[in-house]
């Protein structure tokens, strides 16, 4: 007795009810595929293959669907659209602050965060101030103009050094406010720069910046040689206000795009910081 007969539970898809209708021959499926295809109309012997395409027909009901799903569409999404892009512009006028009278409370974070900043950069400045103090003892043991150029390079060197340790604090301080607020919003998708970090960024930061500083500082000091007539030991020279010389004036132009340069070096540092984070 088979399986079936027997009653017994059938392994595979059930059996269906249905008739179905053997397949076509080939040269009925053929025949079939070329007259809904071909457009035997078009003799001139043009076309794709060396004939020429039926065009679809587009009923009257089709136009009607077609034109139904259009008007569906314009309301349901432009609208949206509109109240979307009105709701996001809608606090782009320029405000002024509010001050609120809570805000006077939060000043003692300038203690915690100035001792973080200054323990952050604190060899920087060691280093700056032995510099420094390296030059004004070169001056004193070296006589002539050779103790007076290796006093203006390592002063050179201890201002670029105090300038990558203000980079620095301000590197570090974006930085962490920009993981801060990362992790009340969205979770720690921005990485904490270290101390080893944050001095590699401010170093690549300020060598970005240090053709501005050249050019600056060279016409600075090209004022200070025509003004002292020899090499200047960066005091501040006597300038005649009733004659004007070329050194002067190249002394004064090297004084305001050094004050500018050096007012720029923490909107930019935050700029790049607040971009590479």
């Amino acid at each position: 007795m088979a399986p079936d007969e027997r009653g017994a539970r059938r392994r595979g898809p059930p059996k269906s009810s249905r008739s179905r209708s053997p397949p076509p021959e080939e040269g009925e499926a053929e025949e079939e595929w070329y007259d809904d295809v071909v457009d035997d109309s078009q003799s001139d012997g043009r076309g794709f293959g060396g004939f020429s395409v039926k065009r679809p027909t587009l009923h009257s009901t089709d136009q009607a669907e077609g034109e139904q799903l259009e008007r569906y569409f314009e309301k349901q999404y432009h609208g949206k659209a509109e109240e979307k892009r009105a709701s996001i512009e809608e606090g782009w006028d320029e405000e002024a602050p509010k001050f609120d009278a809570k805000s006077l409370f939060e000043g003692h974070k300038i203690m915690s965060l100035g001792i973080q900043s200054f323990m952050n950069s604190l060899p920087m400045f060691i280093m700056s101030f032995a510099m420094v103090w390296g030059g004004q003892t070169a001056i004193d043991s070296m006589d002539g103009s050779t103790g007076l150029i290796v006093n203006l390079v390592l002063v050179i060197l201890a201002v670029c050094l105090t300038t990558i340790a203000i980079i620095q604090i301000v590197v570090h301080s974006v930085n962490q406010s920009l993981r801060d607020r990362s992790l009340v919003t969205d979770g720690p998708d921005i990485p904490l720069l270290g101390w080893s970090g944050s001095f590699q960024m401010s170093t690549m930061l300020f060598v970005e910046m240090i053709l501005t500083f050249s050019l600056v500082w060279l016409i600075f000091l090209v004022g200070l040689y025509l003004l002292v007539g020899d090499i200047p030991d960066l005091t501040l020279p006597t300038i005649d206000s009733d004659e004007i010389s070329a050194g002067s004036i190249l002394y004064l132009l090297g004084v305001a795009g050094s004050a500018c340069a050096m007012f720029g070096v923490i909107p930019y540092a935050i700029q790049e910081t607040i971009e590479r984070s």
